[in-house]
């Protein structure tokens, strides 16, 4: 086999597994991790159950890879934003929150199979997941170290206040885990200014 067609042969299967990732988000989306079958997602893909088992083994590594291509999606959306010029540190973070709530507004499924993740051991142990988890608080981390840098922020472990973030930009998701129909689900006002200005009146 040459080298162009095992190389037009990766892009294929490249292709077909994104469509697969793809399929598997509708359906979690749709009718949630637990109850999602392989045969749902063969379906989906318009795929046999055994074309879709030469793919992936079972659901918790469509899983996997689903939270992986997704994590590296918003970590390339926040290394942008951080990259960027800041107008200063506030409206900087501001950006992040932003695209961190539309994220998650766009990939509703996603976040609900990474909340799902986040309760599955063989995942959050998984060494590519915590290298991504790792990755994201990171960038989150530099944007802090050039604020305190600047005398922005206060002087506190960049690391810890980038977790604490995370912790909080992330709650939009879980809302809209546990109230699918509450359309205040995905309001990230509040995450930006209790972040930035703590929860005291002033």
């Amino acid at each position: 086999m040459s080298t162009d067609t095992a190389s037009l042969q990766e892009k294929r299967r490249e292709k077909r597994i994104r469509e697969i990732l793809s399929a598997a988000l509708d359906v979690f989306t749709e009718k949630g991790y637990p109850r999602t079958t392989m045969d749902d997602i063969a379906e989906r893909a318009l795929l046999t159950r055994p074309a879709l088992y030469k793919y992936f083994g079972d659901k918790q590594s469509i899983l996997k890879a689903l939270v992986e291509w997704k994590m590296e999606e918003l970590i390339g959306e926040f290394e942008a934003i951080a990259a960027e010029e800041p107008p200063g540190f506030e409206q900087q973070l501001r950006r992040l929150v932003g695209s961190a709530i539309e994220f998650q507004k766009q990939n509703r499924g996603a976040f609900h199979a990474l909340l799902t993740a986040n309760s599955l051991p063989s995942l959050t142990r998984d060494e590519r997941f915590m290298s991504l988890k790792n990755r994201l608080v990171e960038v989150v981390a530099g944007v802090l170290r050039r604020g305190i840098e600047a005398g922005e922020v206060r002087s506190e472990p960049p690391v810890e206040l980038a977790e604490l973030f995370l912790s909080l930009l992330f709650h939009p998701a879980a809302k809209g885990f546990v109230e699918p129909d509450n359309e205040h689900a995905y309001d990230g006002r509040l995450i930006a200014e209790v972040f930035l200005r703590g929860v005291t009146a002033h």
